[in-house]
């Protein structure tokens, strides 16, 4: 099997392991988490320690890295992970749970997660370093920007065109056509019948753009809490 070193000890990290060990592809070496003591346990995995112990890992023939942080609403400190990944040479593989199902012909980039129970209908496009949650359902011809999280039990209803950055809440529905801009986020629960713009807050049924959303550039938030 494939060595692979798993980059966030938190929630979705145990839930990005699990699905790691369904496909019984990788062989999980350790945890690398600067927010977690080096020798603690994460779903039977050892924490070996920071992002410092990257070059190391790859000169030993570990080549294969996945980002294990989760986004609520700000996904830059995964994009970090990515960047410090591509830089010290590792392939950031697609992570996608043996019960999900996937349509022949979709499309993705590298670094995405695909949870448990996942359908992604006909021509459906992903950027990269999305999550796309447990439950969750994306019909055909829906386009996901890069580093975009679909939380679990949300419906995008086809032709759903999302930017980079953008945050559907968990339980959330888009209906067909419509479009979500680059850098917004979508409460929980929410029914979306019209296009959002880019860098809003909107939630509701039907849902509303409430106001402007700041994502932070915060690369110090602990790991074990993402």
């Amino acid at each position: 099997m494939k060595k692979l070193v798993v980059i966030g000890g938190g929630g979705h990290g145990e839930s990005v392991i699990d699905s790691i060990r369904s496909t019984k592809e990788f062989d999980i070496i350790g945890i690398l988490d600067e927010g977690k003591r080096v020798g603690t346990s994460v779903s039977g995995i050892l924490v070996l320690g920071g992002d410092v112990l990257l070059p190391e890992l790859f000169k030993q023939g570990i080549c294969y890295g996945v980002i294990a942080v989760g986004s609520i609403g700000n996904p830059q400190l995964r994009i970090r992970i990515y960047e410090t990944l591509k830089s010290a040479g590792f392939i950031i593989p697609n992570i996608i749970d043996k019960s999900a199902v996937l349509s022949p012909d979709v499309e993705m980039g590298e670094g995405n997660f695909i949870g448990k129970g996942v359908i992604l209908g006909a021509g459906v496009r992903l950027g990269t370093g999305c999550i796309i949650n447990t439950g969750s359902i994306l019909e055909h011809g829906t386009v996901i920007g890069d580093f975009s999280h679909v939380a679990p039990g949300a419906v995008l209803c086809g032709n759903v065109r999302v930017g980079e950055h953008v945050h559907i809440g968990a339980g959330s529905t888009v209906i067909q056509n419509v479009a979500i801009k680059s850098n917004s986020m979508i409460g929980a629960g929410s029914l979306v019948l019209r296009d959002i713009s880019s860098n809003k807050l909107a939630y509701g049924s039907p849902a509303r753009e409430v106001g402007t959303y700041e994502q932070r550039h915060d690369y110090s938030r602990s790991r074990g809490k993402s």
